[in-house]
């Protein structure tokens, strides 16, 4: 536990030089830096270490993995993974690779507790608790309006069906009522956490803006709650509005 911690530390704070490791086509004989996959996701890092072990003539039970490395050139399938030996030098690199896979999924997970944790207090309406914990406060112009539009998206979302490619991850829930549509969405990008409550326009079944129905344009809007995760940490910055 000591050295996923020690890792993430380093994933989140080390400011090297040296560039994002593309490929492992080194990784039998050099180490892996800290620095050279500090901007990676978990995806990103897990194909890493799939590489040293293709590199080696593994065969995955995985078939997206198993196909792309059978379109390298290098690749060539042993066909019995238990003949597969690793130097020093790859064992050295997969557990390190492993490790701070580990460490980002800690992370992740740990936002999704405080989002959670946040969700809670949103519904309660536990205003001090929420300034205290996360910075967070509603706009005094916008009056009652913001606290319900934030409590509809967050009973909305789904927090334990958040998936990721790559650095993003995404839940969003579109709903058109016959009246208008509406997007209730959380995603996040790296450290930066977006909640949105977006009245974005006429339901499928309106033609026009005519005699037979009240919607218009104009009351098209957006709120933008927008948060950062970092240190593992969930702060409010700022609220957006749009429309």
């Amino acid at each position: 536990m000591k050295q996923i911690l020690y890792i993430s530390f380093l994933l989140l704070c080390f400011k090297g030089t040296a560039q994002t490791l593309k490929d492992c086509s080194a990784c039998s004989t050099q180490i892996i830096k800290v620095e050279q996959i500090k901007n990676l996701s978990i995806d990103e890092i897990r194909l890493l270490t799939n590489a040293i072990f293709a590199r080696n003539g593994y065969q995955f039970e995985n078939s997206r993995f198993q196909n792309y490395f059978e379109e390298k050139s290098w690749y060539k399938s042993k066909n019995d993974n238990k003949a597969v030996v690793f130097n020093e030098t790859e064992k050295q690199n997969i557990s390190f690779l492993q490790e701070a896979t580990k460490s980002l999924k800690a992370k992740n997970s740990e936002l999704i507790n405080q989002l959670k944790l946040f969700k809670e207090f949103v519904l309660i309406n536990k205003t001090n608790e929420l300034k205290s914990k996360f910075g967070f406060f509603y706009e005094s112009q916008t009056g009652t309006d913001e606290p319900k539009s934030l409590k509809e998206v967050l009973n909305k979302i789904n927090l334990d069906n958040i998936n990721y490619y790559k650095s993003k991850g995404l839940n969003s829930v579109m709903e058109d009522n016959g009246f208008v549509k509406i997007v209730y969405e959380l995603s996040i990008e790296g450290e930066s956490i977006n909640i949105y409550y977006n009245y974005t326009g006429h339901s499928k079944i309106i033609e026009g803006f005519n005699e037979f129905t009240d919607y218009h344009s104009e009351n098209e809007y957006m709120y933008n709650w927008q948060f950062e995760f970092t240190n593992r940490k969930l702060k409010f910055i700022r609220l957006a509005v749009a429309g």
